[in-house]
């Protein structure tokens, strides 16, 4: 190679490992992605070496976030430039530790970028291996991390000159698929509930203008109510309704017991049900009253609606949108760049689970699906399916929808319980335990910016899983691995140079 050559390996690699994930996604590339980098950090060093990794990252998390752009223009700039530092990090440590050791390293810092200032999960290695259903169902052993570590692997032996590791990978890489098809037969569906999903399909602009106009609040609840008497046409058991379909109005007082202030949008909330007669899961923005405090607090919540009872259950979002429903300090700036003038979240505590029939379901808002140990939670309860409600409609129809489908289905895998994707714009869907799509919502061959109905029987399993059971057993095992080996690496090296 060149020697002036190598300076442009970073931006290589950065290029491929945003080709891996929607929208481009092919997946294949997430298999040689890292191979550019690794050369790298075997024939540069230095401050030139910082800078030309961390652009790589910079272009790689560029491109990957573009869709932030929707909400915050400077969006894409401003997360790429502290995602890039990654890429730097991760040629620092392998440099110090070996080649060897950078399929551990680079899950370890899939787990610090996952965990650090509240924690992004997105466009994790092994996410571009969605559609390799064999090869990825051994994300119930070790999550997604243990694909990461596998796609990672696969990286490190087509750089490193040893036969050893070549060996390893391949057949790491034989036994995972293998696995896959050995457990999905294992893995034994049987029918469950009859759900329907209401996808309303309304622009974000106007789910904003509700926000100040009663108007607009009224005509996109018709929209939602007039999809509802459709759904109920299937005779469903339970009717879902996606993220914030009531954008105002539901008030509770919380001096004592929770006190519903009875207005026209509580009536509203509790109509779907009561005309149908059907169970239903609604998406609202609840304001918290309580007479000890000067100003209002409100939650994102998912609220259980039941014929003839009203509210019999409610969910708050845990974890909330840094930025977006969580200002910290940064609120004024935020509303200066991009304009929103979002209130704060409160964020909930728990994860409840309520019953439909025989079967136990919970709930998970908007970008908590990229949570494994949020899904966890919700499966460690008891419920066999999950119902996510979502409204990715700021996104209009980018790559973010269906990197958000693709991390649901390792959801579904991580836990062996079925998923139900309720969205505002798409992409709506039922995916099975082992991670296949039952099935997509879609009109005139669109998935994306339609509104209808999904309908279907949903498909369950009495199969665990050993990630249910433990958690994030690899993740954290990679990233003390490292720790310590380079704390190891810091101490023999001090020594050498005091000796």
């Amino acid at each position: 190679m060149h020697a002036s050559l190598k300076w442009g390996l970073p931006l290589l690699s950065g290029l491929l490992f945003w080709a891996s994930f929607h929208p481009v996604n092919a997946g294949f590339l997430g298999f040689v992605a890292l191979v550019p980098l690794l050369v790298f950090s075997q024939c540069a060093s230095g401050r030139k070496a910082f800078f030309c990794a961390w652009g790589g990252g910079y272009v790689a998390f560029l491109l990957g976030y573009s869709w932030f752009a929707y909400t915050v223009p400077p969006g894409p700039f401003l997360v790429a430039f502290y995602m890039g530092l990654w890429f730097p990090a991760f040629t620092w440590a392998v440099r110090r530790l070996g080649l060897l050791w950078s399929p551990v390293i680079w899950v370890a810092i899939e787990t610090l970028r996952s965990t650090l200032f509240g924690g992004l999960p997105w466009l994790l290695l092994g996410y571009t291996q969605h559609e390799s259903l064999e090869v990825i169902q051994i994300a119930d052993l070790g999550g997604v991390w243990l694909v990461s570590l596998l796609v990672a692997l696969v990286n490190a032996a087509l750089v490193s000159p040893g036969r050893g590791i070549r060996v390893a990978a391949g057949l790491a890489l034989v036994l995972s698929a293998g696995y896959g098809a050995f457990r999905l037969p294992t893995i034994g569906l049987y029918e469950g509930p009859e759900i329907a999903v209401v996808q309303p399909n309304i622009p974000q602009s106007l789910k904003k203008e509700a926000m100040r106009s009663q108007s607009q609040a009224v005509d996109n609840y018709k929209k939602h109510f007039a999809l509802t008497l459709k759904a109920a046409e299937y005779k469903p058991e339970l009717i879902v309704w996606p993220e914030a379909a009531i954008y105002r109005g539901l008030i509770v007082h919380v001096d004592h017991a929770p006190e519903w202030r009875e207005n026209a949008w509580y009536e509203a909330l509790l109509e779907p049900s009561e005309k149908t007669g059907v169970e239903t899961l609604i998406g609202g923005l609840v304001t918290e009253v309580r007479t000890d405090r000067d100003e209002d607090e409100y939650t994102n919540s998912a609220l259980r609606i039941l014929p003839g009872k009203g509210i019999a259950g409610r969910y708050d979002k845990t974890h909330l949108v840094p930025f977006a429903e969580r200002y910290w300090i940064f609120k004024g700036i935020v509303h200066a760049i991009s304009g929103l003038s979002l209130a704060e979240m409160k964020p909930g505590s728990g994860f409840p689970v309520w019953n439909l029939g025989n079967e136990k379901y919970g709930a998970q808002i908007c970008f908590e699906a990229i949570f494994p140990e949020i899904s966890r939670e919700i499966a460690r309860n008891g419920a066999s399916f999950t119902v996510n409600i979502s409204n990715d409609g700021w996104f209009k129809s980018s790559g973010e929808l269906d990197q958000m489908l693709a991390m649901a289905r390792f959801r579904s895998i991580e836990n062996r319980m079925h998923v139900v994707r309720a969205t505002n714009t798409g992409i709506s869907a039922f995916i099975e335990p082992t991670g296949r799509l039952q099935s997509v919502l879609e009109v005139g061959g669109k998935v994306k910016e339609v509104e209808g109905v999904l309908a279907g029987r949903i498909r369950l399993t009495h199969s665990s899983s050993l990630y249910r059971q433990v958690g994030d057993w690899v993740k954290w095992g990679c990233l003390l691995g490292v720790l310590g080996a380079l704390a190891g690496r810091f101490f023999v090296d001090r020594n050498k140079k005091a000796a």
